[in-house]
């Protein structure tokens, strides 16, 4: 996965059992996904995709969080995702809810 442009970052489209990629300059992420993509890179540095979306029509209420990363391999979902709100604690704090996705690289689901 190369990226394109040193000022876009890998987003990832998640739709049942496929993914699609597409670069999006971050100037398009509002404040609250730039914050909590940056987040999530350096807590899970061996991430192959993480996608952040505002899902509160901007205001920063509900987040939808997609990430494939290989520190999920050999764990189940449940632990997963305790892990991704371990690594947002304290943006969950301000939130008033999130859905999480997760995936390891090279599963097919």
């Amino acid at each position: 996965m190369l990226r394109h442009l040193l000022n876009c970052q890998r987003r990832i489209i998640w739709r049942t059992r496929y993914c699609y990629y597409c670069d999006v300059p971050t100037q398009d992420l509002t404040e609250g996904e730039r914050k909590l993509t940056e987040v999530l890179q350096a807590k899970f540095p061996g991430h192959t995709a993480i996608q952040v979306a505002d899902i509160s029509g901007g205001c920063g209420a509900m987040f939808e969080v997609s990430i494939e990363a290989e520190e999920f391999r050999g764990l189940r979902t449940v632990k997963q995702h305790m892990l991704v709100n371990q690594a947002l604690k304290e943006e969950i704090k301000e939130m008033h809810g999130m859905r999480i996705n997760t995936k390891v690289p090279g599963s097919d689901t």
